[in-house]
């Protein structure tokens, strides 16, 4: 007997949508949900709450960066189209949002962008669609890549794109090292940035003043706040291939990676990996130095204040498990301490102090 076929399933099912009418500036702003909004949220909508623009909200719930989701993502821009009638449309998004804006609003190309952290080459060691299980099983493989994308960021476009890297994080550098290869640099925001630019932005009260009209200029605010740093485009490939394969296992000296350090000295981002590698090693004492003038780096510099504390935290604590290891107990405390003032309430910090108040009876 043969048993009936198990239809695959539907990724559009997993698209939830809701129109926010707005209060008439006739700007339709189509929102894409970055990862870890749970069924029935969406992603910014609180932040777009104070604007008069209508909006769009969508949110792929299974965390699948929107593959698959054509079909529907189109019945809920047209049906929102018709219901508020926008005069423009524009696309936005962060990191997975980032991605579909850049691929949905270059596929329609009825609006503009603002793509900040998107992927261009999905499931790369190290990315956060890797880290949230893509390539699913069945994805093909031209589905992984943004090549169409980028082949349609080449033409002359009647909507201006802007993309948005920070470069601290090699998953961005990859980012910035692929839109250089292929001449795109005008459309490019290379920022003093992590992944989490977005939030980064907002922090410093860029993103209120870019999204109050979208009429204003990004490179201005950006560089008012001492944002758009540049890096040479071999910095870029070296930094993220780096970051790529220390992400899949590989062991890196700190040797490796001093040819980088003189593209960008003091880089923070690159200080950390140099830290992390050290620390894989074995090489504890070079990698608490390193971190050490990482996090240095970012107290002196007055536009990384505003990075999201999950990540600036990341290295004090890392940092904290390498002086544990060592041996350095009353030196981890009083860093933990210093955590625990800075970041509030945090398991890992918790954790670590109890791992130190073990070590030192």
């Amino acid at each position: 007997m043969t048993l009936p076929q198990t239809p695959a399933p539907d990724p559009s099912a997993h698209l939830r949508h809701r129109l926010a009418p707005g209060a008439g500036s006739g700007l339709l702003v189509v929102v894409y949900s970055q990862v870890r909004v749970p069924d029935g949220k969406f992603g910014l909508e609180r932040m777009f709450s104070a604007t008069r623009h209508a909006c769009l909200f969508l949110n792929d719930t299974r965390n699948g960066w929107y593959l698959g989701q054509e079909v529907a993502i189109d019945a809920a821009i047209e049906a929102a189209i018709a219901s508020v009638r926008p005069a423009r449309i524009l696309h936005y998004g962060a990191s997975m949002g980032g991605y579909a804006a850049l691929v949905t609003g270059l596929r329609r190309g009825d609006g503009a962008i603002h793509a900040f952290g998107p992927e261009l080459e999905l499931g790369r060691p190290g990315s956060q669609s890797a880290l949230y299980g893509l390539p699913h099983p069945g994805t093909p493989a031209e589905a992984l890549a943004l090549d169409p994308a980028l082949d349609g960021l080449r033409r002359e476009l009647a909507h201006p794109v802007h993309l948005y890297f920070g470069h601290l994080d090699p998953v961005d550098s990859a980012g910035v090292a692929r839109v250089l290869a292929q001449g795109l640099g005008g459309r490019l925001f290379d920022l003093a940035s992590c992944h989490a630019s977005h939030d980064h932005l907002y922090t410093l009260n860029v993103i209120r003043k870019i999204t109050r009209t979208f009429d204003r200029d990004p490179d201005e605010e950006l560089t008012a706040r001492g944002l758009i740093r540049p890096l040479p485009r071999a910095f870029h490939e070296g930094f993220a291939a780096a970051g790529e394969a220390f992400a899949a296992g590989e062991r890196l000296t700190p040797e490796q990676l001093d040819a980088l350090a003189a593209f960008a000295p003091g880089h923070v981002g690159l200080l950390r990996l140099r830290a992390e590698a050290a620390a894989r090693v074995g090489d504890l004492a070079l990698a608490v130095d390193l971190m050490q003038a990482a996090e240095a780096a970012i107290a002196q510099d007055p536009a990384l204040h505003g990075l999201p504390k999950r990540w600036r935290k990341d290295l004090p604590l890392a940092r904290a498990s390498w002086l544990l290891a060592l041996g350095q107990i009353d030196a981890a405390l009083a860093l933990l301490a210093n955590c625990r003032e800075t970041f509030g309430p945090d398991e890992r910090i918790d954790a670590l102090w109890m791992a130190a108040e073990t070590g030192r009876g």
